[in-house]
């Protein structure tokens, strides 16, 4: 009896004729699944991004604090690594570049199109005292200056040397 089973289970063909569908429904899954899992890398990648410009900031923010609360004299060098696709721009708010000093407490990071808005203790300026500072992608050698203008306001002067 084992045997009858046997011979008419090799030449039982009902089987055969649902092999396509099952390898399309497979294909279909595996499609599904490889979208997913790429959807997340890529929340994933761009969350690090995210993560290393706040870190890079973070940086720059706790010492320009510290400096600000100071008073005016003092002075450090940072060596920082601003991510690729990122920008730091510090004393002004997206799309208000020019209402300078009235944003110098203010700060915001673009990473990859996406802008996120920051206030700090500290004022910020460049070098000239006449508007805020843009940091661009890549390694630099920055120099934070607290020093006071002829209106006895306290800024936090940012000098930025490429090491490219």
């Amino acid at each position: 009896m084992i045997e009858m089973s046997k011979i008419s289970f090799i030449r039982n063909e009902k089987a055969a004729d649902a092999l396509p569908m099952r390898m399309v429904i497979a294909v279909i899954a595996i499609g599904a699944l490889l979208l997913l899992l790429s959807t997340a890398v890529s929340s994933l990648l761009e969350k690090e991004e995210i993560y290393a410009a706040e870190a890079v900031i973070s940086e720059i923010e706790s010492h320009a604090e510290q400096m600000y609360s100071r008073g005016a004299g003092s002075n450090i060098t940072l060596d920082i690594d601003i991510p690729s696709n990122t920008k730091f721009v510090l004393g002004a708010l997206p799309g208000k570049d020019g209402e300078w000093p009235s944003d110098s407490r203010n700060y915001y990071i673009e990473v990859n199109g996406k802008q996120m808005i920051g206030e700090s203790a500290a004022s910020y300026s460049n070098a000239a005292l006449d508007g805020s500072v843009i940091l661009s992608p890549g390694p630099q050698i920055i120099t934070l200056e607290s020093v006071r203008d002829p209106n006895r306001k306290i800024f936090i002067t940012l000098s930025a040397k490429s090491q490219l």
